[in-house]
């Protein structure tokens, strides 16, 4: 969206007062996915379900979610952030509260599919949302306190959640998170509204504009990257805690921790790289986002390299490192990219894609994973596709054009195109 310089006090004073609301909609709507997690000890013994019903209940989520990023971001390019981000969570917060009156596990499934749409549209809304509200010399940091806030609700949903369901019922704590849900939506209602600059595009320049995306080769390299990282990313914490109580005999309370200690690390990382990056480096984000994966790869090889019965101080820092870069340090600069890659008539559309390649590769990397791990009995070969992963990220970072293409920024100025 352009940004006109005549309205850039009351577009300052409109951005940071609609921000809490992104913030706020970032944080809600995954409690719901979050939640089944922390939950699912008491939702099993609720229900009566086996290992393998309880996962068709965290397939249909992950599904949900892949499912809905590129449609919500099409749909977002065409008719804007605010209804489509209101309807997500009425929809997941209702199906939530409706567990209430049937606890039972069909219900169940259709309202954690339901949240997993929502959590997959919600990623690629506030994405566009605050592409579309702060100029690009603050996105990046702006992103990365979107991440801090995902983030946020999955540490306020293991804590506070069980506590809930062991007075209520486990159902009464789903149901909390629907009314939440429902609340936030109204604080979209009441407070969000889009940003239309100008003209808008006509749908033939609409059409045009997706075209050239489709084919747009360099955004099509950097949507792969999103697929590498994020297999990388969701396989080290799937099975860090296995490997180290597993194969180097580290009791499985430290384990956890240094699990924490990682996502830690990467939710303390997220608003600096941003910030590196829009301030620092003036908008440069290709070099910066490949930095990262070269340090995760360092981390990564580091810590296969660690023998049995390492110092845990040293442990601890590896996993630290690790969780700074490989976890937490790549998503603002990585949504960011996409969406100055994608253009200003696609940025919903750019969201999407980037968004749902990071789902297929956090979707698809835990299963091979766990498949190498069985077929080979060690972890070797494993970590070396992690360490594939991050290879070929860095490899398709290399040069390419700036984040931002000048006919973008000459849109921004409120300046015709050429």
């Amino acid at each position: 969206m352009a940004y006109s310089n005549g309205h850039a006090t009351a577009d300052g004073r409109d951005r940071w007062a609609i921000f809490p609301i992104v913030f706020i909609a970032q944080f809600v709507v995954p409690l719901g996915l979050f939640g089944l997690g922390a939950l699912a000890p008491l939702v099993r013994v609720g229900l009566q379900l086996s290992r393998e019903q309880f996962g068709y209940v965290s397939s249909l989520c992950a599904f949900g979610a892949v499912c809905a990023c590129l449609p919500t971001g099409w749909l977002a390019d065409r008719i804007g952030v605010r209804w489509l981000l209101i309807a997500g969570q009425v929809v997941s917060g209702l199906a939530l509260g409706a567990l209430l009156l049937w606890p039972t596990y069909g219900a169940l499934l259709l309202a954690m599919l339901l949240v997993g749409v929502a959590h997959g549209a919600t990623m690629v809304l506030t994405t566009k949302a605050l592409v579309d509200w702060f100029p690009r010399e603050r996105r990046a940091t702006v992103m990365g306190a979107k991440f801090v806030a995902m983030s946020g609700a999955g540490s306020v949903a293991g804590m506070a959640l069980p506590a809930v369901a062991l007075g209520c019922g486990w159902h009464q704590a789903l149901a909390l998170v629907g009314g939440l849900l429902v609340a936030s939506a109204v604080g979209v209602l009441l407070g969000y509204r889009d940003r239309r600059q100008g003209q808008p595009p006509t749908a033939s320049e609409l059409a045009v504009a997706g075209r050239r995306l489709w084919r747009d080769l360099p955004f099509w390299r950097l949507v792969t990257v999103g697929f590498f990282l994020g297999g990388a990313l969701f396989g080290f914490t799937a099975y860090l805690t296995l490997y180290l109580h597993e194969r180097l005999g580290y009791p499985p309370i430290l384990a956890g921790s240094l699990l924490a200690l990682a996502h830690g690390a990467a939710t303390a990382s997220r608003v600096p790289s941003g910030w590196v990056s829009d301030r620092w480096l003036r908008g440069e984000r290709r070099a910066l986002l490949r930095g990262v994966a070269v340090v995760a790869l360092g981390a990564l090889l580091t810590f296969i390299l660690l023998p049995p019965g390492a110092p845990v101080p040293v442990l601890a820092l590896v996993v630290l490192l690790y969780g700074a870069s490989g976890l937490g340090g790549w998503g603002a600069l990585y949504q960011t990219l996409a969406t100055e890659l994608a253009g200003p008539d696609t940025q919903g559309l750019g969201a999407g894609l980037a968004t749902t390649f990071v789902q297929l590769g956090s979707t698809v990397t835990p299963p091979v994973f766990g498949a190498l791990v069985d077929a080979t009995g060690s972890y070797t070969a494993a970590w070396g596709l992690l360490m594939l992963w991050l290879l070929g990220g860095i490899g398709l970072l290399g040069p390419g054009r700036r984040a931002l293409a000048p006919r973008v920024e000459a849109r921004s100025a409120g300046q015709a195109q050429p």
